[in-house]
């Protein structure tokens, strides 16, 4: 394997780990709010990472227009698509170079 193929490797590596830090900024953008208004609790937030349940989404419903850029709400698919490419990245810059 040339090198500019595993650098391209790592590329990808890192790609996934920078969406996965937006997707978590984004989720924060949003929950934030809603956990300092005692709408829920951090654990409960946290679940919404990954996951959209109907308390994500009555949590979400509850924002006002107060957020950066009038986000109001949070896609779980982002987080799980970063987290897609990041092990997709990690798992081919592990792989043994071929002779």
């Amino acid at each position: 394997m040339t090198s500019s193929a595993r650098l391209s490797h790592y590329a990808v590596a890192a790609a996934g780990g920078s969406l996965a830090l937006l997707s978590l900024g984004w989720w924060w953008l949003i929950f934030s709010k809603v956990v300092e208004a005692d709408y829920l609790t951090v654990r409960q937030a946290v679940t919404c990472i990954a996951g959209a349940s109907d308390l994500c989404a009555l949590a979400q419903a509850l924002c006002t227009d107060d957020h950066l850029y009038g986000i109001r709400w949070y896609a779980p698919e982002a987080f799980w698509a970063a987290a897609a490419i990041l092990v997709a990245g990690v798992l081919l810059s592990a792989r043994p170079a071929r002779a």
